[in-house]
């Protein structure tokens, strides 16, 4: 007998784990609020607690925003259907555009969400005019087919405003790709120069591009405008709002101290886009090597260690000052109290960024001095087992978790060192994204279960299947992985994800091994030849219907 929804839910939430870090009571801060209770609102909304939800927020606000792998309450109560929380999570002001895993409109329409997907999408263009004509527009503008953009925009002149999923508007990408003339074009046919995107980017924000169109790295083609300043400039003097971040950015000391003088607040204000490539002026002044603009952002009262939230919760200005080799910058800060453990999202502390970018012996020496280390995080990331070898001789129990520190299972000679004084370690480690058998059978032999999942339910076969890998699939396979467990977040098996993500030479192998494409039976929607038909890949659904 098919088992009620309440069922399902519970049967989700007993298989779920609880993360660490979300099991203290202490401030996490890559997640924004206390641990436990950022626990507490995702089971509440994933159970469909308002109640509880509102009791949470209103004892902490910040827990509309926080986050865990990037996966915020929001998200889950989409995913679980209940509307009247995503309702007041969007009151309270939570961010509906969803930036690192599937929109919350593809997460509705996946389920068959009609009522919700239909409140979402209205409540998306609302606020940011997301609609899907503005995907086939910023996609045109990508292609840098400006005549077609120009027809395109004449014949329906409101697409002018209409955005993409992320909330980008025909100006922000004109301002990505750095396309001057259609810039010019888009304004004077109606285009907001400081039109803001879900993230609080306006356009003058983006001439460097961002995190997903990385203008300076490898998206902008050869032949486009290689000098952001330019774009910069042109943007500021067609009147966008040119505020204190961007004017350290660009080294204007006077239009800084001009700010300042009317409001010294503003040296400390987070700014509306805070994000990898701008933030707050402190740290965009010591990253672009300014001196004199960040001494007169200190003597305004800018705190180095001011947070970042999401991106650095104990300041940033001293990592950026590293990165890009201004070592003077670096000292001054030092000696200004700026923290020498300060940690940027996904690149690093201070420490680590300073060997990264081959920092003279001296600057290294001086942040150890100011009590620099490496965290025992990074160390498993960086696998040099020379470096923990010291931290276990003293502390033979150093705890490891899946969470925090799954890149020691990238390491042969790490995990090797941490054997000798854990033998159980690997125990309670799950496999992510791996490509090497030898190393993957080896772990295994060790003590590593490979039916061991992540917090939601996703084990490393999961991950295989999504990436195409047979050759791993057939390792954790071989070493007895369950081939049609499913996972907690999208309901699905191994074939689920393979013919989610469109891996047809996937599908077809793990068919031959047993995989049972009528799971789950429940939850129809989430059936491979149901990602299939989503996805609109017609080969893997007509194999799917001979399987």
């Amino acid at each position: 007998m098919p088992r009620s929804l309440l069922d399902l839910t519970k049967d989700k939430l007993s298989r779920m784990k609880q993360p660490s870090v979300l099991q203290s009571d202490k401030y996490a801060p890559w997640s924004g609020a206390k641990g436990t209770d950022v626990w507490a609102i995702i089971i509440a909304c994933i159970s469909g607690d308002l109640e509880k939800v509102k009791k949470l927020i209103t004892k902490d606000p910040d827990l509309v925003h926080c986050s865990f792998e990037y996966l915020t309450p929001i998200r889950f109560a989409v995913r679980e259907n209940h509307k009247a929380i995503v309702e007041y999570l969007l009151e309270k002001g939570a961010n509906p555009v969803i930036h690192f895993s599937d929109s919350l409109l593809t997460i509705a329409g996946d389920r068959g969400y009609t009522e919700l997907f239909s409140y979402l999408e209205a409540k998306l263009d609302e606020l940011y005019h997301i609609r899907p004509e503005g995907e086939e527009t910023a996609a045109l503008i990508r292609a840098f087919d400006k005549e077609v953009v120009k027809s395109r925009l004449q014949k329906d002149p409101k697409l002018v405003q209409v955005a993409d999923a992320r909330g980008n508007q025909p100006i922000h990408w004109a301002v990505l790709t750095r396309q001057l003339d259609l810039i010019e074009w888009l304004l004077e046919h109606g285009a907001n120069i400081n039109s803001i995107r879900p993230d609080g980017a306006r356009p003058l924000d983006l001439t460097n591009g961002d995190y997903y169109y990385r203008a300076w790295y490898r998206d902008l083609p050869v032949t486009g405008m290689q000098k952001p300043e330019v774009l910069s400039g042109y943007l500021i003097a067609k009147g966008a709002d040119y505020d204190i971040s961007v004017a350290a950015k660009l080294g204007h000391y006077e239009r800084v101290k001009e700010l300042l003088d009317r409001d010294p607040s503003l040296a400390n204000r987070i700014p509306l886009h805070d994000g990898y490539y701008s933030g707050l002026p402190l740290r965009n002044a010591a990253g672009g090597g300014y001196m004199e603009i960040v001494k007169l952002l200190l003597e305004y009262g800018a705190d180095s260690n001011q947070p970042e939230p999401g991106i650095a919760p104990w300041g940033s200005a001293l990592h950026a000052a590293i990165s890009r080799h201004h070592w003077d910058i670096v000292k001054l800060l030092l000696q200004r109290g700026a923290n020498a453990n300060g940690h940027v999202e996904s690149s690093g502390n201070c420490l680590w960024m300073a060997k990264h970018v081959g920092a003279p012996q001296e600057i290294i020496d001086l942040l150890i001095a100011h009590g620099a280390r490496l965290s025992l995080e990074l160390i498993c990331y960086d696998g040099d087992p020379a470096v923990l070898k010291p931290l276990m001789e003293v502390n033979p129990g150093l705890i490891f978790t899946n969470e925090e520190h799954r890149d020691l299972l990238n390491h042969r000679p790490l995990v090797e060192l941490v054997l000798k004084y854990q033998p159980d370690v690997l125990k309670n480690f799950s496999i992510r994204s791996m490509n090497d058998p030898a190393l993957a059978r080896w772990l295994i032999q060790h003590g590593l279960n490979p039916n061991n999942s992540d917090w939601l339910g996703t084990t490393p076969l999961h991950r295989a299947t999504a990436d195409g890998n047979i050759e791993m699939a057939a390792v954790y396979l071989e070493a007895g992985a369950d081939i049609n467990a499913t996972d907690t977040d999208s309901s699905s098996t191994p074939l689920g994800w393979a013919a989610r993500y469109g891996k047809k030479e996937m599908v077809e192998w793990l068919l031959t091994k047993g995989a049972d494409p009528g799971l789950p039976v429940e939850e129809k929607w989430a059936r491979p030849g149901k990602w299939a038909e989503r996805r609109k890949y017609t080969e893997i659904k007509s194999i799917l219907k001979m399987g």
